[in-house]
């Protein structure tokens, strides 16, 4: 028996852009149409301890959470019409062949993570993921200092009770929330700015 592939959409953006409050806007359309599906959140992202996808703005769904996209993998036999995967950046890389199996297996797979790191650096594995996508959706938020649109995340750092533009020397992840001296700012290109 033929089996259809299953679909790839991708959402991408800066941090404050609407990309897990666009990711359970697609879930819902499809639960809408009586669809059957699992979100994914890694158990690194410690924002939230509760089996919920939230977005900023508090909309929540029900998810589970993984150690890893292999633990995702469980779950391949369910004949799911869909999966999601939110804050792909935080997954390793392993999660571009988790995403392929589901998709070869039939299944339509959303994923939604941030596309640049605070250095403006491309995270591999989103990448990978973006070139596979069957649609793209790029999000841009609004920058703080100016109001034009902003594709970028800026993280500062409190350095002598000033907040200041991270180090490129800093580690590339650093969860908003883990540590009161760091926060994350959406940028435009102009305003945008990287420390020493």
């Amino acid at each position: 028996m033929f089996v259809l592939k299953g679909t790839l959409e991708v959402v991408i953006g800066p941090m404050y852009s609407g990309k897990t409050e666009e990711l359970i806007r697609r879930v819902m359309r499809r639960k809408i149409a009586r669809q059957n599906g699992i979100i994914f959140r890694v158990s690194s992202d410690t924002r939230n301890a509760e089996e919920l996808v939230v977005s900023r703005a508090g909309t929540h769904l029900e998810a589970k959470i993984v150690s890893g996209a292999r633990d995702a993998q469980m779950y391949l036999d369910d004949k799911l019409d869909y999966v999601a995967f939110d804050e792909i950046q935080f997954f390793e890389s392993d999660l571009v062949d988790v995403v392929k199996k589901f998709i070869d297996a039939g299944t339509d797979v959303i994923v939604a993570g941030l596309n640049l790191d605070f250095r403006s650096e491309p995270f591999d594995n989103v990448m990978k993921i973006a070139a596979m996508a069957d649609e793209i959706a790029l999000l841009k938020a609004v920058c703080v200092v100016c109001g034009k649109d902003a594709t970028l995340t800026q993280r500062l750092i409190m350095k002598d009770g000033e907040w200041v533009p991270a180090s490129t020397k800093d580690p590339i992840f650093k969860v908003e929330g883990s540590d009161v001296k760091v926060r994350y700012e959406p940028r435009c290109k102009d305003c945008w700015k990287v420390g020493e």
